[in-house]
């Protein structure tokens, strides 16, 4: 028989497991609805909204909701997690090094600079909608 210690961690794994089930889901139909499943765009489009997806998360849903943690690691760990995809940017980056160096430089900026970029962007809707919120 589980505790209540062993019932909150189940709680935890489950929301993990579904966010990443539906982020997975979304990282593959975005690459299909932009005909880029496992090409550069595919992966650039992902990462990029996945930046601004967990900023948002993070700092609008968890700072100002005060959502139960499970929810957070659902939609942070879970569904973020799965819906960007970090190994198929390192494996895309260094396979094209040899044959278009030039281009895969900037996929790693567009990735990196952006993926920061989009971060901040994320912060300041957050502090935007936190102002309309007072």
């Amino acid at each position: 028989m589980m505790n209540n210690n062993g019932w909150y961690r189940l709680g935890q794994v489950s929301a993990v497991f579904c966010g990443g089930a539906l982020g997975g889901i979304a990282r593959y139909e975005i690459g299909n609805w932009i005909h880029s499943a496992n090409g550069l765009l595919g992966t650039s489009v992902v990462n990029l909204a996945g930046c601004f997806l967990l900023t948002f998360t993070i700092y609008s849903l968890d700072l100002r909701f005060d959502l139960p943690e499970w929810q957070i690691l659902g939609l942070g760990t879970g569904f973020v997690g799965a819906f960007t995809t970090f190994s198929t940017f390192t494996v895309q980056y260094v396979q094209g090094i040899s044959s278009n160096p030039l281009g895969s430089l900037i996929f790693l900026l567009v990735n990196l600079i952006g993926g920061m970029l989009c971060v901040l962007l994320g912060y300041l809707a957050v502090t935007a909608f936190g102002r309309r919120q007072r």
